[in-house]
C-alpha cells in the first residue's frame, strides 16, 4: 500500500508519532499513516511541503497523525475485576487510613467510559458527603469531547462487563446518558503520559491505566509508570493491564494475585529500613578538663576527621522526604545543591527539573532536561544509574526526550 508514496516521508510520520504517544514502531498502524499522508498529498501538497512541516513537532499534520493511531476501545466497567478490588478493598484501606476525600485518574480514557465507571464506584462507596473526583486524561481532543458529552450507544455497553454501579440512564430509547451525579464528579483534560502530569491535578488514591502501555516502547512504558506512580498519593493503587509490565515498578509493592495487575505506593510508615534516612551520631559532650599546672604542656586533642558529605542518592531521598512533607522549598534547595556539587547524578537532574515544571517553572526546567538529555546519551542504554530507584539511562534518556518534544508541541 506504500508504493508511491517518499520513503523519507513514512519513515519521519512514524518517528512523529513514536515520539508524541511512545508506541513501538510495530504499534503504530502503518495503514493509518499511509491514510494521512495520501490524503495530504491529494489537496495538491507536494512531499517535500509535508516533509518540512513534518520537521515541526506542533504543527496540525503531527496531530493528525497521533490522532490517526491512537486506539480507542474501551467500554463501561472494563475490567470489571478492577472496579470490585477498589470497592471491596482499596477504598476501605483508604477510609481506614483517614481519608478525607476519594480521587481517581482514568488516565488514557478515550472517550470517557472508563473515568465514569470510576467516578461511579467511588461515589457509590464513599461515605455520604465524602468529596469525590475523576479525571480523564488522554492525547486525543476528539474523544475528549466525546466523554464531556456523556452519550453512548449499545457499543459502549457490554454484556461481559456488568454495571457495577449507577452511571447511566436510559436515554432516547437505544442510547444513554450520563447521571448527572456521576458527570459532576468527572472531568476531562488533554494530558501526555510521557511527561509528568500537572501538579495542578493534584494526587490519587486509584489510577488506572489500563490497556495504554501495551503499544508503548520499553523505555517510554517505564518513563510513563514513573509518571503515574508519582501521581499517587501514599497508600494509593495503581492499576495496569494484562500483559503491561512483567515486574513490579519500582517504589510500588504488589497488590493481590499477578493477575490483578495492582500496585500500590507505601505509606511512610512501611517504608523499608534502607529506605529511611540514617541516623547521625550524637557526639558525647565534651568534659572541661581539671586545671594543670603552668609548666605542664597542655595535650593537643587530636583533630577530628572531616565528615564527610552525604551521597547523592542520601540528598536525594532527603529532598523526597521534604516532598511528601510539603515543604517544597526544602525539597528545592537540597536539589539545587545536589545538582550543583553531582552533576552527572541524572536522577538530582531529572527531579530538579519536575519539581520546576510543577511549580510552573518550564523555563528553568528546560535546561535541566536538555542536560539530562546529553549526559543520559553518553551512557550504555542498559547501564543501570544509581539513585533511590535503580534505573536504565535509557529511562533517563526517553524521559529527557519525551519532556523536551512535548514542550515543542506545545
Amino acid at each position: 500500500m506504500s508504493a508511491g508514496l517518499d520513503p523519507r516521508l513514512l519513515a519521519r510520520a512514524r518517528e512523529v508519532v513514536a515520539d508524541t504517544t511512545g508506541f513501538r514502531d510495530d504499534a503504530i498502524a502503518q495503514e493509518a499513516v499511509e491514510r494521512v499522508l495520501r490524503a495530504e498529498l491529494a489537496r495538491g501538497r507536494v512531499p517535500t511541503e509535508v516533509l518540512s512541516e513534518l520537521q515541526q513537532l506542533g504543527s496540525p499534520l503531527a496531530y493528525t497523525l497521533v490522532r490517526a493511531v491512537l486506539v480507542g476501545e474501551t467500554y463501561f466497567f472494563r475490567q470489571s475485576e478492577h472496579f470490585r478490588y477498589i470497592t471491596h478493598e482499596g477504598i476501605p484501606t483508604a477510609l481506614r487510613h483517614g481519608a478525607m476525600h476519594l480521587r481517581g485518574w482514568s488516565a488514557g480514557c478515550a472517550t470517557g467510559e472508563e473515568a465514569y465507571s470510576l467516578g461511579a464506584c467511588l461515589l457509590a462507596c464513599a461515605p455520604p458527603g465524602m468529596p469525590v473526583e475523576v479525571v480523564g486524561t488522554d492525547l486525543h481532543e476528539a474523544s475528549l469531547e466525546a466523554a464531556r458529552r456523556g452519550t453512548y450507544g449499545a457499543w459502549s455497553r457490554r454484556e461481559s462487563a456488568p454495571a457495577l454501579h449507577p452511571v447511566y440512564e436510559l436515554h432516547n430509547g437505544r442510547q444513554v446518558s450520563i447521571l448527572p451525579e456521576v458527570r459532576k464528579v468527572t472531568r476531562f483534560a488533554p494530558a501526555n503520559l510521557l511527561a509528568p502530569l500537572p501538579e495542578r491535578f493534584g494526587h490519587f488514591d486509584f489510577i488506572l491505566c489500563r490497556n495504554v502501555l501495551t503499544y508503548f516502547s520499553p523505555s517510554a512504558r517505564d518513563a510513563a509508570i514513573v509518571h503515574l506512580a508519582r501521581a499517587l498519593v501514599p497508600g494509593g493503587l495503581m492499576f495496569l493491564g494484562t500483559v503491561e509490565v512483567d515486574r513490579t515498578p519500582p517504589g510500588l509493592t504488589r497488590e493481590g494475585p499477578p493477575e490483578l495487575q495492582a500496585f500500590r505506593k507505601p505509606r511512610p510508615e512501611e517504608r523499608t529500613f534502607a529506605q529511611l534516612p540514617v541516623a547521625q551520631p550524637v557526639l558525647a559532650p565534651r568534659m572541661t578538663p581539671a586545671p594543670r599546672r603552668l609548666s605542664a604542656p597542655m595535650p593537643v586533642s587530636p583533630t577530628p576527621p572531616p565528615v564527610p558529605p552525604p551521597s547523592p542518592s542520601r540528598m536525594h531521598l532527603q529532598a523526597l522526604e521534604r516532598i511528601e512533607e510539603g515543604n517544597v522549598a526544602g525539597a528545592t534547595a537540597v536539589l539545587e545543591l545536589l545538582v550543583k556539587q553531582a552533576p552527572d547524578y541524572l536522577p538530582g537532574l531529572l527531579e530538579l527539573a519536575l519539581l520546576r515544571e510543577r511549580a510552573g517553572a518550564r523555563d528553568a526546567a528546560f535546561p535541566l532536561m536538555r542536560a539530562l538529555r546529553t549526559r543520559a546519551g553518553q551512557l550504555p542504554p542498559d547501564t543501570l544509574v544509581d539513585g533511590p530507584e535503580a534505573l536504565p539511562a535509557r529511562f533517563y534518556l526517553a524521559s529527557a526526550d519525551a519532556y523536551l518534544n512535548l514542550g515543542a508541541l506545545e
